[in-house]
């Protein structure tokens, strides 16, 4: 065939660059289809403990609450608190959150005010908090 053209370099050029696109497109699938989920966070919060509140807290009740970072690598957490129903809780600077930055395998205790609304009954609180890698 006398007539026939050849391929010019460039074509084999688009060729070997689309074959590598495709391979790192695969591999990059595979890397996150097959990593491991983690669901565990990073912290780690304690149940409420009862404790003696400080002199001049005014408030009838204390709890502290230990959060522990469980995570590799220091990590950045918001705490909040969430009060039982007749209550009310802050920590002990009287915010509803508080901004918490553990290194890896460190704790902080967090103290915890509560006072009745009207009743006498006072309820331990629960605390959430969300995390992120710094």
């Amino acid at each position: 065939m006398a007539g026939d053209a050849r391929p010019s370099p460039g074509y084999y050029v688009a060729i070997a660059l689309l074959a590598v696109g495709l391979l790192a497109g695969a591999s990059l699938f595979l890397l996150l289809a097959t990593r491991s989920q983690t669901t565990r966070p990073p912290i780690d919060i304690s149940g409420a403990q009862h404790t003696a509140c400080p002199v001049g807290s005014h408030a009838p009740v204390c709890y502290t609450f230990i959060v522990t970072n469980v995570g590799h690598g220091p990590v950045y957490a918001i705490c909040e608190l969430n009060a039982a129903a007749g209550t009310s809780a802050t920590f002990d600077d009287g915010q509803l959150t508080k901004p918490v930055s553990l290194l890896e395998g460190q704790n902080r205790d967090l103290s915890v005010r509560v006072q009745a609304d009207g009743s006498d009954t006072v309820s331990e609180p629960h605390m959430t908090c969300s995390a992120s890698a710094v």
